[in-house]
């Protein structure tokens, strides 16, 4: 009996040797000493055979990865043409001095420990979500994704009964985030270059659905569609797409916002020039679809859609397009009482390096036309962004979207811009200006950022690993992580000094041990699981009792108080 493994055949440690079943009576004698000797010489003769072909081998591979490889996991283009990943690598004298060797696909892993899925949205459907943890001093928000169109599938707060992105089971999911979800329309003007026409025009849509590689198909056809990869990290996803036919490479970071006294999903999308001329460009980017405060909506929106848009409205923080506020009238409930709904949701963007907010494109109509589908951007067909935004919009009694607007801006060969937008929750529509004042300070995005990603190294510490494989490693960290989230981490409330400090704190009348972020694991592939994240700070929610009693037996070995 064997166990079939990657690399190899290996014999399982309980079963019977191999061999044992192939013994005859004469197995003991049936090989003479000359035979052996003559074996032994020639075993030892292929030995050294093998190690002069492995050195002879090393030498090449030593050469090979010398070479500079072109679009190495994230890097950007630096002005040039990003190659296409997945074609594996080329020697170097076989290709121009100019020509660059193309990634490496066997690597699983980028620098960051980021897990790569390359040509993500031609693979097979899978669901995940970002932890939902904000730390003790923060307000955090749910959200999942899959592989399909730009990822975030749904986000929002407390449950799925309070949406920003309307909750869908997977299935519904895998077939309506490359539609209702977050989309980037680029229209793009080349100045006229070497190989470009003079003013060739465009407009794409990075992460259309419609460009996608077929797999297993092999033909030139599918050689010219944008290579598409997907990072996977413990706090962060990150998708890009490689555009090489219109020289254009689209970056798009989610991160949930960390210690901060409002809740918001972060958006970073990263437009990179990769051809050789000037590219000017107009952008919308953001939600095609954006839900409004207004109670439980969940049941409503599935059963009685199109009546809850009645009490739908978009009202603005300011005299301008740059703070909208999406919130109902009233909650629509089956009560006597009437409830004026005071909460609502925003959408605030800003190019990064820039003080002044992004205009926001809120109704749907401008964007798409009479195209229910959503499928196509019939608006921008006939009009510019410009246009859009110089014209009046409609957001009462339907469903809005939240698209932030840029206007005309002029990348150098190599030059970037980064749209980043923070979707969240207010508490009142005065809370706006505040909130965009903090968010939009130079620097606070990217520091966030880094901070969401400290904060996972910090609540994994306890099981912090080194090992030659990091692999293993990163397997210990997210698996204390998942399960850790499911009933809970403890911390230490109450009076604490040098005394309490030593003592057990379940027998000290003087402190308290509270578990934070607790909840029950509910996902898209789970849709069964009312899961419950409180957006307020030391957030917590109800979880199963075998988490909660799996949890409490760990404490005791990885937090001993």
């Amino acid at each position: 009996m064997t166990s079939y493994q990657q690399g190899g055949t290996y014999p399982d440690e309980e079963a019977e040797p191999l061999h044992s079943h192939f013994k005859t009576k004469n197995s003991n004698n049936s090989t003479s000493p000359s035979w052996k000797r003559f074996g032994l010489a020639a075993a030892v003769l292929a030995l050294l055979g093998y190690m002069a072909v492995q050195s002879s081998n090393s030498n090449e591979i030593g050469n090979v990865q010398e070479l500079d490889v072109l679009g190495h996991h994230h890097d950007k283009c630096n002005g040039k043409k990003c190659g296409k990943s997945g074609k594996g690598m080329k020697s170097g004298k076989d290709n121009n001095d100019d020509d660059k060797v193309d990634e490496d696909e066997t690597e699983l892993f980028d620098e960051r420990r980021r897990y790569i899925v390359r040509d993500f949205d031609s693979r097979s459907t899978f669901s995940n979500f970002l932890p939902g943890v904000a730390g003790v001093f923060g307000k955090p928000v749910w959200s999942f994704y899959v592989n399909r169109g730009q990822g975030i599938a749904s986000f929002g707060l407390t449950s799925k009964d309070y949406p920003l992105l309307e909750f869908n089971p997977a299935n519904k999911a895998y077939q309506l985030t490359p539609y209702i979800g977050f989309r980037t329309f680029l229209q793009g003007t080349r100045e006229g270059h070497k190989k470009k026409e003079d003013g060739t025009s465009f407009l794409i849509e990075p992460f259309s659905p419609a460009n996608s590689k077929v797999a297993g198909l092999d033909t030139e056809e599918e050689d010219l569609k944008p290579t598409r990869n997907m990072y996977v990290g413990t706090n962060e996803m990150e998708i890009e797409e490689i555009d090489d036919g219109h020289g254009v490479h689209t970056s798009v970071n989610y991160f949930v916002l960390p210690e901060e006294d409002f809740a918001a999903l972060v958006r970073r999308t990263t437009i990179t020039n990769t051809g050789d001329d000037d590219l000017t460009l107009s952008a919308l980017d953001g939600l095609a679809k954006l839900e409004p405060t207004g109670g439980k909506l969940q049941w409503g929106l599935k059963n009685i859609g199109r009546t809850l848009e009645g009490w739908m409205g978009v009202y603005h923080g300011d005299d301008t397009l740059a703070l909208p506020f999406y919130r109902m009238s009233t909650e629509p409930s089956d009560s006597a009482s009437v409830k004026i709904e005071k909460a609502g949701h925003y959408c605030i963007s800003f190019i990064e390096g820039e003080n002044d907010l992004l205009p926001i494109v809120y109704d749907t109509e401008k964007v798409f036309g009479w195209s229910t589908t959503l499928q196509e951007p019939t608006g921008l067909y006939t009009k510019t962004v410009s246009d859009i935004v110089a014209n009046p919009q409609y957001g009462a009694a339907k469903t809005s979207s939240a698209f932030a607007a840029v206007e005309k801006v002029t990348l150098s060969p190599g030059e970037s811009i980064t749209i980043t937008s923070f979707y969240g929750e207010a508490e009142a529509v005065e809370d706006l200006p505040k909130i965009a004042k903090t968010v939009s300070t130079e620097g606070y995005a990217s520091d966030k950022f880094e901070r969401a990603r400290e904060l996972m190294d910090q609540l994994t510490s306890s099981v912090e690993t080194h090992t030659a494989n990091h692999l293993f490693n990163g397997a210990i960290k997210q698996n204390y992580l998942d399960n850790s989230l499911r009933g809970g981490m403890p911390v230490i409330l109450g009076d604490l000094d040098e005394n309490s400090r030593a003592s057990n704190a379940d027998e000290d009348p003087r402190l308290k041990v509270y578990h934070v972020f607790s909840r029950i694991h509910g996902d898209l592939e789970r849709d069964y699981n009312d899961f419950n994240i409180d957006p307020t700070y030391f957030s917590q929610g109800p979880g199963n009792y075998r988490d909660v009693a799996q949890n409490r037996r760990n404490d005791v070995i990885f937090s001993p108080r």
